[in-house]
């Protein structure tokens, strides 16, 4: 009989001989002698990959019955007595686990009490895995990362031992075992009616701790954590504010350091992983910008301009390619309510549709106006408590810092001798001036400084800087 003549009842007695046997071979195997555990791990693993063929193929054929039964197994069979993971099972078993929920519908269908325990086993492998390992990475940022106890609970607080240290386990877990995890969580938080509220908490601790842990060379992993963020996000950025506010103070150094890294041409693992956060970034700014103006924080607010620096810096060591071009352009004066009616749009000109390179180009100076009106308005905030205490300095004197006045980050990089420098300063300046209102002061410097740019004998440079004077005379007709 043909595989795509079986339905879900033939594919249900095919599983359930398969879960005998690998239940039979798992109990010789755990029994074996030395001298025969070689063939007892060549059986429990056939037995495993058997499982993945026949799951593969009837995948997209399943019943709730038959999707629980296979997760039922997978989850009381992989683990062994001492809390680990059964080794000749665990590749092919959590590959089966997450080809299963690759397939929307079975997801859909779950009840929630299987949604919750299958949930519950991802972030138990994955904390194992990191309890697993010897120790922490290069570079990690754990101690400084702003996601201290006050911020994550449960999870991230077992992770480690009293006196700080992390624990190391023998460890039955593979990178690719966290992966295949990962995978499988970020297909269960993507569906619409996943009942995320009962878990966000303990899936967000245990991603976000990958994260912290992880280098700057960014992979597969990277982006499948973002993922998993992004799509608890969808959740908590209107239901649970204060825990998203937290978040997104904790994830904004990780986003700082691996940004940092390899150039983008070429290297679409990079552009995804990107994508992913600032992706992050836009869904979370609103609520950066309410813990600015409810805490004044000078930490937040310095965290802000170092990830607006190491972006900017990054776009400007970017070739021309890799840059947004003019050709990328239309110069059409849409109007206030025309451009809003799209997301790759100002009032003065718009992307040209399908072209994927330039939207990324596009996200990213968007994301850099994002930043700098965020932090705008942390220094207006500082200027404006700064008053009230002023009062008290006669009491209580100490050293204040010096407020940056709004247009400093604005025209300093206009003013570079570097040409691509001064070229993705003029990129930017139509995306920060968005959403940014200058004082009148700032204003004629940045109108100066453009006027200057406007005159250079470089047509890139003069170009870019005609376009930011339309741009914001557009937005601001006298």
């Amino acid at each position: 009989m043909r595989s795509n003549n079986l339905e879900d009842n033939s594919y249900h007695r095919i599983y359930e001989v398969v879960f005998q046997a690998a239940i039979a071979q798992k109990s010789e195997f755990i029994s074996s002698k030395k001298n025969t555990k070689s063939p007892a791990i060549s059986r429990l693993t056939a037995c495993a990959d058997a499982l993945r063929l026949v799951v593969k193929t009837g995948a997209p054929k399943l019943k709730v019955k038959t999707v629980k039964a296979i997760t039922d197994h997978i989850t009381q069979t992989l683990p062994t007595a001492a809390n680990e993971y059964c080794q000749p099972l665990s590749q092919h078993y959590l590959k089966a686990l997450n080809i299963v929920f690759d397939h929307p519908p079975n997801v859909e269908r779950l009840k929630k009490s299987t949604w919750f325990e299958v949930v519950d086993f991802c972030v138990d492998g994955i904390n194992q895995y990191l309890d697993g390992l010897d120790g922490e990475p290069s570079g990690s940022v754990r101690g400084h990362s702003g996601l201290g106890n006050s911020h994550l609970s449960g999870s991230v607080a077992r992770a480690g031992t009293p006196n700080g240290r992390t624990q190391t386990r023998s460890g039955s877990m593979s990178r690719q075992n966290a992966e295949d995890l990962l995978q499988t969580l970020l297909s269960l938080v993507s569906t619409t009616c996943a009942p995320i509220a009962g878990s966000f908490h303990v899936v967000m601790n245990s991603v976000v701790r990958f994260l912290q842990t992880q280098s700057t060379s960014v992979n597969q992993m990277h982006q499948l954590a973002f993922s998993v963020v992004n799509g608890i996000l969808s959740y908590t950025c209107t239901d649970q504010i204060t825990f998203t506010q937290s978040i997104a103070q904790g994830i904004i150094p990780l986003i700082c350091r691996f940004w940092q890294g390899k150039t983008v041409s070429k290297d679409e693992m990079l552009n995804s992983v990107r994508d992913e956060m600032l992706m992050f970034l836009f869904a979370v700014h609103p609520h950066l910008e309410r813990s600015i103006l409810d805490d004044g924080s000078e930490d937040l607010l310095n965290l802000l301009e170092e990830l607006a620096d190491v972006m900017k810096a990054d776009y400007a060591r970017r070739s021309e390619r890799d840059q947004l071009l003019l050709d990328d352009l239309e110069m059409i004066d849409l109007g206030p309510e025309t451009s809003n009616a799209s997301p790759f749009s100002l009032n003065a000109f718009r992307l040209r549709p399908h072209n994927a390179r330039a939207e990324r180009n596009w996200g990213n100076l968007q994301a850099i106006g994002v930043l700098e009106r965020l932090i705008s308005c942390g220094h207006q905030h500082r200027k404006l408590t700064g008053r009230k205490d002023d009062q008290d300095m006669e009491v209580h004197p100490r050293k204040r810092q010096r407020v940056a006045l709004s247009s400093d980050r604005l025209i300093k990089p206009l003013q570079s001798e570097d040409e691509k420098s001064r070229i993705s300063g003029l990129q930017a300046l139509p995306f920060i001036l968005q959403d940014f209102q200058l004082s009148s002061t700032g204003l004629n410097e940045v109108i100066e400084q453009l006027h200057s740019c406007a005159s250079d004998k470089r047509g890139s440079i003069a170009s870019w800087a005609l376009l930011a004077i339309a741009r914001y005379v557009n937005s601001n007709p006298y």
